[in-house]
């Protein structure tokens, strides 16, 4: 009998410690996007980038009103830029479930800019950024990055094609 006790204790942490894992709720941000184009001043050939492995599921986020983004002015400096050409500015609401990369969610312009946006939170956040830019002769560029990022830090994802401009702030 004197056994079982030890096993019954370490039994009931176990299941705590699950409890507590799986009770655990997400975090909510608000993620805040731009992506523009800019003068590609490189000899690099960029034309035989690969593909991107989009995922099978992806969430529509529900945009924000553009003002309530944490990019609007830096949208709205890029709208007045000669040298730049704002293609998409979004800004959204969502969870971050622990210890998981979270579900992606689709961005895209419906023309010539299309991508997803995972957020990974751990020990520290991580935002997983996947996006294409087609370019008016037809080339496909692409744009993989994953980065850790601190709240309300913008973060610049750079290509010699496009920029990406990402902000995320806790809800």
């Amino acid at each position: 009998m004197s056994r079982s006790v030890p096993f019954r204790l370490a039994l009931a942490l176990l299941w705590l410690a699950v409890a507590g894992v799986a009770g655990a709720a997400p975090n909510w941000y608000q993620v805040a996007v731009v992506v523009f184009t800019q003068p590609i001043d490189t000899d690099e050939d960029l034309s035989d980038q690969p593909p991107i492995p989009w995922p099978e599921s992806v969430r529509t986020p529900k945009p924000l009103p553009a003002a309530q983004s944490g990019l609007y002015s830096a949208y709205d400096r890029l709208r007045r830029s000669r040298r730049y050409r704002p293609r998409l500015h979004l800004a959204w609401n969502q969870p971050a479930w622990p210890n998981r990369i979270n579900a992606p969610y689709r961005v895209s312009n419906g023309s010539d800019v299309e991508g997803v946006v995972r957020l990974q939170r751990g020990e520290y956040l991580h935002v997983i950024v996947d996006m294409e830019y087609r370019a008016p002769d037809g080339t496909v560029h692409t744009l993989r990055e994953k980065r850790r990022v601190k709240f309300n830090e913008v973060h610049y994802l750079d290509h010699p094609a496009f920029g990406v401009l990402i902000r995320v702030s806790p809800r």
